[in-house]
């Protein structure tokens, strides 16, 4: 599962309404840091809770212990036949379960059956159908036996139900934001333009809404699902199509057999009217499901699967497992993607065009989920507490790719950028990340088990090295072949693999929460002729063993030592050699999990930059010192980083650049940002140094930004719409108002509507209505959200303003994902409390005028109470409403 591309704004909206620290909703990002955090804790609150010497309250979920769902049945395979009531968004299924108790005797079982009416439960014996006695409460079907049942004898039951995923509200979490297990995607027909679908989402205990099953992660089965579906549509499931019936009354059944025990949240399946691109791996199916109107680009959306796949086997040495590979691509998914085996589904940002593929594709999610196949669905978390091994393997797998594929450059920008996007959502909650105390399961799909996992990982590897990281993947998923294991099998295989004890590792880095910050200070003491290094664990309650590596420069020779940092104080000497002052770089392999700090001159990090040719190594010497600029070191550190090869590197220098408020720098750096912005082969670094001239109001490049508004690049040229914007607003918006009826996409696309609702033009409430109508998605719909906010925050007209909230509301009411809707409702919410401060600030006619519009907001916010399904975002505008 990679980390949802949206989550619900409301939620949001509210976490920062009660911090105090409001974050306005038209600068909501996808995959927030924030969205699903506690409250800001410093590194020193962390401590380890011991249970048997705290009293508590049973009614904190905090601390239960979460234990692995206990094994009383195992069942081995389900076959499920599903008919679909597109109107009414339901299923009938009929499903025959082979099971039998896995270890004890037992005449009892419970099967998960989440928001469904149960018709009949019967006990099959070849011919013969035994109603047997249940109750179906609070969501599971509780079964009585008149005999009790021994391990090695086997029962079939027929359950015949209707699956109503459309019944209850839901909940969801920020990496998957709702939870009703199967979807019906327009099937009702009511939007024109939008497509049909059918799929299914089952991480994390949500497939029993439309599979009675024992929903746990450590419950495993083989499957036979078969599809009653109109002829016209495709469809796709884990395994291989074993039968497609001949069409009677323009409906046809397809069956997909699995034959290998997959786990039961990721049995999937997805219907619609899908192209499907055709590709290989040794043989096998590598297949590409998406909307006909991408087919030409969906070679290019999943370029390099097949050479993925065959990396993958080797570092892992076991061949890609499974029969096929498919990856569909759906609407108004709940979340990024999903990981189901043999049959990987996608949300719908993966629908690219060439010329936003050329910009950024999403071959990081691709390589995650592909490589879930081995870390996830070969072997699978015992328990939600043990997700690291799905999760984090996931993460670091995209690093393994991008180091394969594209070198150390690639793979470094991405290590670092994870990396800082745990540290800065540790700031707010910094867990363990094996996890056995939580309040919810779906907290455990967090920066803890993604980045800060990965970045373990990253480590670990650094460490022993690739043959025996890779050996040690090896032994992990032969042992565990198709069943579920936890952090500690992944240290046992590390250990077998190294010959090596690496308790010590796992105890400090997946059972203990936080993370180390390391302060170094350098003195130079010239009458010993030595540099005195301190290296300090701070902030922490817990002392970390850190084996480093470092580099100690003099002049430009580069040595590499270790430091194993094991107490909280240590100081290193290092002398002078034949006057030369050495300088250090800790951690210049960048392994440490957690913050270094350290103080460094210009002089000292010019040495650091040429001495090491690494992207982060000389990123930190531009950030350290693009503030000094009256210093000549630092000067000539952003000249070479201006000209790096890199172009991460000189992405980064200009995105520095581009704070500089002094003229003289300004002047001096001017000639490279513009020989940058025109000829720079790095759609990023062009982007940066177009957008540094509107920055600094370079007027006399309005010329050039004109003819950039049409680059090749969607990045490109919605920068450089930007910056027009900024040097001519009236030519910007006459020509965002052209742009916008010219199906733009990615950068341009928001540039342009961002200008349309800055200027807020009466009559542009038009366009926003005939794109909106075009718009079939609730994440299409919602990126445009933001700008409708804008201009319904600006608009003078009375009656455009009326048709921009309309316009909110009516979308709210048309989605049926739950996290589009509140985002919408947020939206509105915080048009209310603008307008609101605004009138109590107002006087005169200004203040009837804007409380006539503020109440024209209420009404439409009780609107959507009224029409709200949810009761959670029912209770929570109200909540809002009346603070």
């Amino acid at each position: 599962m990679i980390y949802n591309l949206i989550f619900s704004p409301l939620n949001n909206f509210i976490y920062f309404t009660h911090m105090k620290r409001f974050l306005p909703v038209v600068c909501v990002l996808s995959c927030t840091l924030l969205s699903c955090l506690g409250g800001k804790k410093t590194v020193k609150e962390h401590k380890t809770v011991m249970l048997d010497s705290v009293v508590v309250s049973a009614n904190d979920k905090k601390f239960i212990y979460r234990e692995a769902a206990p094994k009383i049945w195992e069942i081995t395979n389900n076959k499920v036949a599903l008919y679909f009531n597109l109107k009414e968004k339901t299923a009938e299924g009929n499903v025959w379960i082979d099971m039998h108790p896995y270890f004890y005797a037992t005449d009892s079982l419970t099967l998960d059956a989440k928001g469904m009416k149960i018709y009949s439960v019967t006990l099959v014996d070849y011919d013969t159908h035994t109603p047997v006695l249940y109750t179906y409460t609070n969501d599971e079907i509780k079964i009585k036996f008149e005999k009790q049942y021994h391990s090695n004898e086997k029962i079939k039951l027929l359950i015949h139900y209707l699956a109503m995923p459309y019944a209850n509200s839901t909940g969801g979490s920020a990496a998957i934001s709702d939870d009703r297990g199967l979807y019906f995607i327009n099937t009702d027909n009511s939007i024109p333009g939008k497509p049909v679908q059918i799929w299914t989402q089952g991480e994390t205990e949500a497939n029993s809404h439309w599979l009675p099953t024992i929903d746990k992660p450590n419950t495993r089965f083989t499957t036979e699902i078969a599809l009653t579906v109109p002829d016209s549509f495709e469809t796709l499931s884990n395994g291989y199509l074993a039968e497609r019936s001949k069409p009677k009354d323009g409906l046809r059944t397809d069956t997909w057999k699995m034959d290998m025990p997959i786990q039961a949240y990721v049995a999937m399946f997805a219907i619609g009217k899908f192209s499907i691109v055709k590709d290989q791996w040794r043989g096998k199916d590598v297949n590409y499901y998406v909307e006909p109107a991408f087919e030409k680009y969906a070679r290019k959306m999943f370029e390099h699967t097949p050479e993925m796949i065959e990396h993958f086997s080797n570092i892992t040495g076991v061949p890609y497992p499974w029969n096929k590979y498919d990856q569909v691509v759906v609407r108004d998914y709940v979340s990024g993607a999903m990981e189901n085996t043999s049959a990987t589904l996608h949300g719908e940002f993966l629908n690219q065009n060439f010329r936003e593929l050329a910009d950024k594709n999403n071959e990081d999610v691709v390589s995650h989920e592909l490589f879930h196949q081995w870390f996830g669905d070969y072997v699978t978390c015992e328990s939600w507490s043990n997700l690291t091994v799905n999760e984090s393997f996931a993460d670091y797998g995209e690093q393994l790719w991008r180091r394969y594929k594209y070198g150390d450059e690639k793979a470094d920008v991405l290590a670092y950028e994870d990396l800082h996007i745990y540290l800065q959502s540790a700031k707010y909650s910094d867990p363990t990340l094996v996890r056995f105390y939580y309040a919810d399961k779906e907290q455990m799909f967090d920066r803890t088990t993604y980045q800060k996992g990965g970045a373990i990982l990253h480590c670990l590897n650094q460490m022993i090295g690739d043959s025996a990281f890779y050996k040690a993947m090896q032994i992990y998923l032969t042992k565990n072949a198709l069943h579920s294991a936890e952090a500690t099998n992944w240290r046992l295989a590390v250990e077998e693999a190294t010959g090596q004890d690496w308790n010590w590792y796992f105890n400090q880095w997946y059972y203990h929460e936080g993370h180390p910050v390391l302060d170094i200070t350098y003195t130079y003491d010239d009458d010993s002729k030595q540099l005195i290094v301190k290296a300090k664990q701070e902030d922490s309650a817990y002392t970390y063993r850190l084996p480093l590596k470092v580099a100690i420069i003099y002049g430009n020779v580069k040595t590499i030592v270790d430091w194993d940092l094991q107490k909280r104080e240590e100081t290193f000497f290092y002398d002078y050699k034949n006057g030369v002052k050495p300088v250090i770089v800790p951690d210049v392999t960048h392994r440490l999990v957690g913050e270094l700090n350290e103080e460094k001159t210009p002089a000292q990090r010019l040495i650091q930059y040429k001495a090491c040719n690494d992207y982060v190594n000389r990123i930190q010497a531009v950030g350290s010192s693009y503030k000094k600029f009256s210093d000549s070191c630092s000067q000539e550190i952003m000249g070479l980083a201006l000209a790096d090869k890199m172009g991460s590197v000189r992405a980064f220098a200009l995105q520095k650049l581009r704070t500089q408020k002094n003229k003289k720098w300004k002047d001096k750096w001017l000639p490279a940002v513009i020989e940058i912005a025109k000829t720079d082969e790095n759609r990023n670094a062009r982007y940066e140094a177009i957008s540094i001239l509107g920055d600094w109001n370079i007027t006399d490049a309005k010329p050039f930004i004109s003819k950039a508004v049409f680059d090749s690049s969607y990045m490109v040229s919605g920068g450089a719409l930007t910056v027009l914007y900024k040097l001519d607003p009236d030519t910007a918006h006459l020509l965002a108002a052209r742009i916008v009826n010219m199906d733009p996409k990615a950068t341009l696309y928001t540039s342009a509507w961002q200008i349309i609702g800055a200027k807020a033009h009466d009559d542009d409430v038009v366009l926003f209505e005939n794109e909106l109508s075009k718009l079939h998605s609730g994440n299409a719909q919602f990126g445009l959200a933001g700008s409708l906010f804008t201009y319904a925050l600006n608009v003078n007209n009375d009656i455009s303003f009326g048709k921009a909230v309309n316009m909110f509301v009516r979308f709210a009411e048309e989605q049926d994902v739950k996290a589009y809707r509140s985002g919408m409702e947020s939206y509105v919410i915080q048009l209310y409390k603008s307008y609101k401060g605004k009138t109590e600030l107002a006087k005169g006619d200004n203040k009837v005028h804007l409380q006539q519009r503020t109440d024209l907001i209420k009404d439409s916010i009780d609107k959507m109470i009224a029409t709200e399904k949810d009761p959670e975002n029912v209770k929570t505008m109200k909540e809002i409403m009346k603070g």
